[in-house]
């Protein structure tokens, strides 16, 4: 039984791996793109399979969803056009005579050069004392709240939080980007190397690691000196006998540092037709910035401000899509726009300081066509890839948007931030908009809304007080799992769409479709849905692991890898394709103790570690838990 079982499970795995063949194509997500658009039949979305039908992809991906053409009766329309134009939006097709790496780069340039006539006209305000009436009133009321919110600048608590990030840095790229490679393969640029050297050193471990040094014993305790002062550890050492003998003056040793110029301009795709720039930084200077990061977030939630939260925002647009009083606001480029001189401004000296000390000021950028590569001092503060840009930028918008809510008499409970997604009273948008000109920033109004009965912030997307959120497609079906994440989100949508009271009809043929493109063993895999609840009435919606079909129970029981848990407790047991994380051989003791220390001194859950292999970033493709289980399962309701 046991060896059949075993035999199932690996003749799924390798179903699985075969699915990738013939997968991944252009032709097999158009054709399910097709399907969609003739299911929801509308204007819109015929002329968008039109124009994919007659080969101008490129001109369909250009298409702008405009909600201000529909009445407020008009939800189902504006939702199905919105669908319509959204799913193929976050696609990285290849598309004849579109680089979205060089348009990334040209948009970089203009933020740049933004920033630069930003800093310039910072500075000649200061020196001449004046700024334009209005601005000058919103920026010394929102200095004062900056600081009023921040306080002092706590290096301990800053030491304390301080951590590498999940990505890659200057040294540490591709799989081997865990915190075992980080801790013991550090950069930093040249102007932190002294900080980044200080933060090693206040954990003894890591210090002795990298240096060679032999741990001391910190059980062992030092005789009185002849004067009979108690001898410590920095003034005594033990000889051979025993005897404790005064230390001679070391010299201390600096830990191994690569000295790199600053971070690394790169790109990750963000729509069909541009990239988004992003930057590498150097591993020492991320570390610090993360604890920064931290550090802010802190301060922002004393102050009322929770930057783990986005349902405030979401709550916010669900309101003023209802009844028109709150905007929603959506800027540019906002992370690329932060001026230098705008920090300088906003921020207490005391807070300015630490945070110019260990950003980078340099950047470098290879072509990825002509493989040339440029140096430039930056003309922002931070970009992406900064570890405390979120939180900066979320300050710097939360404080100037208060501010212009306070100064104009409006209700500051209508007053958000979370990033560059800034929900206010319609009132103060004028305003505002003209503070963030001065500053700098750019509006965008495609993805602002302060007149009709539209809003969007932070994923949630609301006409006239229903949820109109579509589902994005931002990846080829290369394997089983990512076939999945298609069909579920298909499903998920449907469900949302009919307020979790079934799942639309509209998408049953389309989702059947993509689900009957998989091997009959693997439309066997069916997984249970939670529902999320959200604060209005109008906003339900359901989660699942992806490594299955997101199925109603009746469905599921007909799948011989679903059964009731019999084991003392009430529930089903169900089977899911997970990923099976890559590792490599790391027999070195006193990196993995180092690692052992580093994930587990927050009481987090450490990285799989064993005496022997680490895990790094990636899989090996997928492996079969048939051992899932869960207390209930989430009915979706029928096809309605």
């Amino acid at each position: 039984m046991r060896r059949s079982m075993r035999n199932r499970r690996r003749n799924l795995e390798l179903a699985a791996r075969r699915v990738s063949r013939g997968l991944g194509r252009d032709s097999d997500i158009l054709s399910v793109a097709q399907k969609l658009w003739s299911n929801l039949d509308t204007s819109v979305s015929l002329g968008l399979s039109l124009l994919v039908n007659n080969g101008q992809l490129q001109d369909a991906l250009r298409v702008e969803f405009d909600p201000s053409r529909y009445l407020e009766a008009d939800v189902e329309t504006a939702r199905d056009d919105h669908q319509s134009i959204s799913f193929l939006r976050k696609m990285p097709f290849e598309i004849q005579g579109v680089d979205r790496e060089a348009s990334a780069w040209v948009l970089f340039l203009q933020a740049e050069e933004q920033c630069r006539k930003t800093n310039q006209r910072i500075r000649s305000c200061l020196d001449r004392g004046v700024f334009p009436p209005r601005v000058g009133q919103v920026v010394g009321l929102a200095q004062h709240k900056i600081s009023k919110w921040l306080r002092n600048f706590d290096a301990r608590s800053w030491a304390l939080r301080c951590r590498f990030g999940p990505g890659a840095d200057a040294l540490n790229k591709g799989m081997r980007v865990s915190g075992y490679h980080k801790l013991s393969r550090l950069s930093s640029t040249k102007d932190f190397a002294e900080g980044a050297q200080a933060l090693v050193k206040s954990h003894p471990v890591w210090q002795r690691v990298l240096t060679g040094g032999q741990p001391e014993d910190p059980f062992s305790v030092c005789p009185a000196s002849d004067n009979g002062s108690p001898l410590t550890e920095s003034t005594c050492t033990l000889d051979q006998a025993g005897e404790a003998q005064p230390l001679q003056a070391v010299t201390p040793v600096d830990v191994p540092m690569n000295i790199v110029a600053g971070n690394q301009v790169t790109f990750v795709p963000k729509t069909a037709l541009i990239d988004r720039s992003i930057a590498i930084e150097p591993g020492m200077n991320i570390f610090a910035q993360l604890g920064i990061g931290a550090l802010l977030r802190s301060r922002l939630k004393h102050a009322g401000l929770n930057l783990n939260a986005q349902e405030p925002n979401q709550l916010l647009a669900y309101y003023g899509s209802k009844n028109g009083k709150v905007a929603t606001i959506d800027l540019s480029s906002a992370s690329d726009t932060i001026a230098r001189e705008l920090v300088r401004l906003l921020l207490p000296d005391h807070w300015f300081t630490p945070m110019d000390w260990c950003r980078s000021k340099k950047g470098t950028y290879v072509s990825r066509t002509s493989g040339e590569s440029s140096e430039f001092w930056y003309e922002k503060f931070s970009s992406m890839g900064n570890g405390f840009t979120f939180e900066l930028e979320s300050l710097i918008f939360y404080s100037l948007a208060l501010s212009c809510t306070e100064i104009l008499g409006e209700s500051k409970g209508l007053c958000r931030a979370y990033g560059d997604d800034i929900a206010i009273p319609t009132s103060v948008v004028a305003l505002l908009e003209e503070v963030l000109s001065f500053c700098g920033f750019s509006v965008n109004p495609r993805k602002s809304f302060s007149v009709g009965c539209f809003r969007e912030s932070c994923g949630a997307d609301f006409f006239n007080g229903v949820n109109v959120r579509p589902y994005f497609q931002k990846e080829f079906c290369t394997d089983a799992r990512s076939h999945y994440r298609l069909a579920n989100g298909i499903r998920r949508t449907a469900y949302r769409r009919n307020l979790g009271y079934g799942c639309d009809a509209k998408f049953r043929s389309l989702w059947v479709h993509v689900a009957s493109r998989l091997p009959d063993s693997l439309r066997d895999i069916r997984v249970p849905g939670r529902p999320i609840k959200f604060l209005t009435e109008s906003w339900c919606d359901v989660e699942s692991g992806d490594g299955g079909l997101l199925s109603n129970l009746d469905e599921a029981l007909s799948s011989p890898w679903v059964r009731f848990n019999t084991d003392y407790q009430a529930g089903w047991i169900f089977a899911e394709l997970q990923s099976r994380p890559l590792s490599q051989e790391a027999r070195i003791w006193p990196e993995l103790y180092l690692f052992g220390l580093y994930t587990g001194r927050d009481g987090s859950k450490p990285e799989s570690a064993t005496y022997s292999r680490v895990v790094v970033r990636g899989d090996s493709g997928s492996r079969l838990n048939s051992e899932a289980k869960t207390s209930d399962w989430f009915d979706l309701g029928p096809w309605v």
